[in-house]
């Protein structure tokens, strides 16, 4: 029993840090917006987040707020704007308001593919305009920034082959969801996995925060009442993924996180796939506040190690005292060893 509760209370605590940090980067966001600049020639960043992701879960967003944060504590004499359109329509217009007032010392950053055919539309601009995940290179002074995502959901799916997978989305049709999930299907059944189910928890965006429905999924789907070595989920669904992460927890099952390092929601995740788009911002910021310029079009990826695999000590940790978990972190790293060529191929040869 104590050790029951030594790892809950283990758990809230990392929890309440996190979420702490998280209350603490809202509050610098909510104060950037009366931030004024030193002087009447300072640099002035606008940052346009996406309509489609929130501020209040653990999504593209947020890991974006985080590098731009770590960017601005060097460079305090940036005055800094962060605008959070609830739709595509305000969004142009707050863009469009930008590009009137657009002076060689301010610079626009776009959070996601969204914004592209609004900015197809430009024809110059005085300003520096950065466009995260933008798979085609703009002109007219656009910079256009593409981390791949299909190489290492290829890895992870690979490294998954010998287990049942169940691979929870949160919808159709969103391109870097879409990316992700095409990655760990097709290196799954190209490394010839075993099983695997995909299920969708919406239509729309919605599927993002459906927490509760995704542990629901879980608990009734059939295919996934199997011993803990057997499977895994992979959850691409944004928030919602903490609902996978709960029953992980809770029934002793294998989850792969996906996004950044999630071990602080369950034991039970072996490895977490990360996408650092977070440090693919703050890069920016730095070089630009330095003065130096943008080039056109940058791809990063698993190439640029902002794709990678992060394992979980903890899960490992714990082994010896759960026999049925059978899978040790030697046996993973030489699963990601033996697919990672294969997978940078992938990255190169896949568009997204």
């Amino acid at each position: 029993m104590s050790k029951i509760f030594c790892t809950f209370a283990r758990k809230i605590v990392q929890r309440v840090k996190k979420y702490a940090t998280f209350c603490l980067i809202v509050l610098v966001f909510m104060a950037c917006e009366n931030r004024q600049p030193v002087d009447q020639v300072g640099k002035d960043l606008t940052v346009v987040f996406a309509t489609t992701s929130s501020m209040t879960g653990d999504g593209y967003n947020e890991l974006i707020l985080q590098g731009l944060m770590e960017s601005i504590q060097s460079h305090q004499d940036i005055a800094l704007h962060l605008l959070k359109p609830d739709s595509i329509g305000e969004a142009r217009l707050q863009i469009e308001a930008w590009l009137k007032e657009a002076t060689p010392t301010k610079a626009l950053v776009l959070c996601g593919p969204e914004f592209e055919p609004i900015i197809a539309e430009i024809d110059s601009t005085a300003g520096s305009i950065l466009l995260l995940d933008c798979y085609s290179p703009h002109r007219k002074g656009v910079s256009t920034a593409v981390l791949k995502r299909y190489g290492g959901g290829w890895l992870a799916g690979a490294m998954l082959h010998e287990l049942k997978m169940l691979l929870i989305k949160g919808l159709n049709g969103d391109r870097i969801i879409d990316a992700i999930s095409s990655g760990v299907e097709d290196g799954y059944r190209e490394s010839e996995g075993i099983a695997y189910q995909v299920v969708t928890l919406a239509d729309g965006y919605e599927g993002l925060s459906m927490i509760d429905e995704a542990f629901s999924i879980i608990t009734r789907d059939s295919i996934m009442q199997f011993e803990f070595a057997e499977g895994a989920y992979v959850p691409i669904c944004g928030m919602a993924r903490l609902g996978t992460f709960s029953f992980s927890q809770n029934y002793y099952r294998a989850a792969i996180g996906i996004g950044e390092d999630c071990s602080i929601y369950s034991d039970n995740i072996p490895f977490s796939l990360v996408y650092d788009i977070g440090s693919i911002v703050r890069d920016y910021i730095n070089r630009w506040a330095q003065d130096e310029s943008w080039a056109e079009q940058e791809i990063f990826g698993m190439a640029t190690g902002h794709v990678r695999i992060a394992y979980n000590e903890r899960f490992y940790s714990l082994l010896g005292s759960f026999p049925e978990w059978t899978i040790g972190m030697d046996t993973w790293h030489a699963l990601e060893a033996q697919y990672q060529p294969a997978a940078l191929e992938k990255e190169v040869s896949h568009g997204y």
